[in-house]
């Protein structure tokens, strides 16, 4: 008997294989038949199947290596058979309702996506504060929210269709703002959902987590550069060593509206520094990317 798939459910392995038990062990593959499940990673060997976690509705998709998070998002969004697409990563473990709470979510005509909240693990290092302030602050207390501009694709749920319409970026990956801005652009709307919980359950070293910033950093960088004329491109990117310092004004204040900064321990704070530094290093790289792609007169993804 054929089975109607109601859900696809992506989730992203990056650095983040200890979590992977707890995961499946929420998500409960084999008791939801009517979801189809891809774990994309980049990994040499198949965890899924080392973890003897293999099942008719559950797959792997080899990335190439390399692949960020977006990368493995945009492979598993193309493969899926759902319409409704749950996007998450393996540093977020769902809450034992999550997957029947993204199957009874109930998506308006004029909604694209509905992205959910976060909350930090009972015994979070400095290092996993300064990554959930950075990442989740604005997203870790629910909110009256009909319609918002950003949702966190960590933890959200999407129209496949309103997805694959923007084909100009789906080569690049899933880099949600830039769809987020699409998908208002065409009068489509987001919002939050307080159903939707997840615990981020960071599992990024300094180190990696760092590499991880400049990277989306820079395709930040690129992103923003495409729609400006080449002199404002060049004063941007004069006015680049700011940015750490913008940015991280806006992730205290967040964090401040949200009561957080008492729980950060003080060596967190030294963390969140560096991470935004990092940052805004990607950033500055992709905006000088967008100046020599013009100046080479190159099109404006062509750098991408």
């Amino acid at each position: 008997m054929t089975i109607e798939i109601r859900a696809t459910v992506v989730v992203a392995i990056e650095h983040s294989l200890r979590n992977l038990p707890a995961i499946l062990a929420r998500l409960d593959c084999r008791a939801h038949r009517e979801v189809e499940f891809l774990f994309c990673h980049a990994e040499t060997t198949d965890p899924i199947a080392a973890l003897g976690a293999s099942a008719p509705n559950v797959n792997s998709l080899r990335a190439a290596p390399g692949a960020r998070i977006p990368h493995l998002w945009r492979d598993g969004i193309l493969a899926a058979r759902a319409e409704r697409i749950a996007l998450t990563t393996a540093h977020c473990i769902p809450a034992d309702d999550w997957l029947d709470r993204v199957l009874a979510l109930d998506l308006a005509p004029d909604e694209t996506g509905v992205g959910g909240y976060f909350v930090n693990r009972a015994g979070a290092s400095a290092i996993d504060w300064a990554i959930y302030l950075l990442r989740y602050a604005r997203f870790s207390r629910p909110h009256s929210s009909a319609s918002v501009p950003h949702i966190a694709a960590d933890n959200a749920v999407y129209r496949r269709s309103a997805i694959l319409a923007c084909a100009d970026l789906l080569p690049g990956g899933f880099w949600e703002p830039a769809y987020h801005d699409r998908f208002r652009a065409g009068g489509m709307r987001l919002r939050l959902s307080p159903d939707l919980v997840v615990e981020h359950a960071n599992a990024y070293t300094a180190t990696q987590f760092a590499a991880q910033r400049r990277a989306h950093g820079r395709e930040f960088g690129r992103e923003r550069a495409q729609p400006m004329p080449t002199m404002q491109r060049a004063l941007y990117l004069l006015a680049s060593p700011l940015i750490p310092f913008v940015l991280f004004a806006k992730v205290i204040v967040a964090a401040a509206r949200e009561n957080w900064l008492a729980q950060v321990p003080l060596r967190g704070y030294f963390w969140l520094g560096w991470f935004v530094l990092n940052w805004a290093l990607g950033e500055a790289r992709g905006l000088l990317d967008g100046v020599q792609a013009r100046t080479r007169g190159e099109g404006a993804r062509a750098f991408r």
